[in-house]
């Protein structure tokens, strides 16, 4: 009798791998936005992640990894993109790059050129495109600069010398989201505009909006569970899974 009941409680496993091993995936590729590398530091509860959010929305329908690793550019995730990615055989991939791209360096230059940041993009697309999955790009979010002398956001730990010719560290930012948006419209594929609909729910794109907005941390570009929930239901009110085989 004990072995019959070991027999079944095994098959019940076997079957429920199997079930899960048939399901289509998603992968999550970004940076720290998408790790979500502030979550431990500031005490976040873990199931309040966008990409733990999305994983028990779509649980029984779909499988979603998190491929996310905070401080990385487009070039360091180019490096990784046919393994922890492609190899996943994904029905859908979210890209959301650009925070460090953009970031300035002491030669004030970009740590990624513009022009770099779209190669790199349409490397991504392509290639999910080549084997059977659907790209989904994400735009980055609002940065709020803060002025350093207060020990919090983006010029606490960034020159505000080297974006002031660009327009402050915020324009700046989002003059890469535009090559993404642009890249989007060129290669027909669905972008979901974060920065954007951040700055709409904050009711506009100034440090006082975004900060009393409560979905960035006080490191200035990374997001509280306000923020992810927002990126979440951005996610879910799109298209991303509309043509997915389920």
């Amino acid at each position: 009798m004990k072995r019959s009941i070991v027999l079944f409680l095994f098959i019940l496993q076997f079957a429920g791998c199997s079930r899960a091993d048939n399901l289509p995936s998603a992968v999550a590729f970004g940076d720290s936005n998408t790790q979500e590398a502030n979550w431990a530091v500031r005490k976040f509860p873990a199931n309040e992640k966008w990409v733990n959010l999305l994983s028990v929305s779509e649980k029984g329908k779909m499988l979603i990894y998190n491929e996310g690793i905070g401080g990385q550019t487009t070039e360091h995730a180019r490096k990784r993109f046919m393994n922890d990615v492609i190899n996943r055989k994904p029905k859908v991939v979210f890209i959301m790059f650009g925070t460090n791209d953009a970031l300035i360096q002491s030669n004030k230059k970009p740590w990624v050129s513009k022009e770099r940041y779209r190669e790199n993009l349409l490397y991504f697309i392509h290639k999910i495109r080549e084997n059977g999955g659907k790209p989904v790009l994400m735009t980055c979010l609002p940065v709020i600069e803060g002025t350093g002398a207060d020990k919090l956001y983006y010029y606490r730990t960034h020159n505000p010398a080297l974006y002031l010719p660009k327009g402050g560290a915020r324009n700046w930012h989002n003059s890469y989201n535009s090559v993404m948006k642009k890249t989007a419209k060129e290669e027909g594929v669905l972008l979901i505009d974060n920065w954007s609909k951040m700055v709409k729910k904050a009711g506009g794109a100034t440090d006082k909006t975004l900060i009393e907005s409560r979905m960035i941390d006080s490191s200035g570009y990374h997001m509280t569970p306000k923020g992810a929930r927002l990126l979440y239901e951005n996610i879910k009110s799109s298209s991303a899974f509309d043509s997915v085989q389920k």
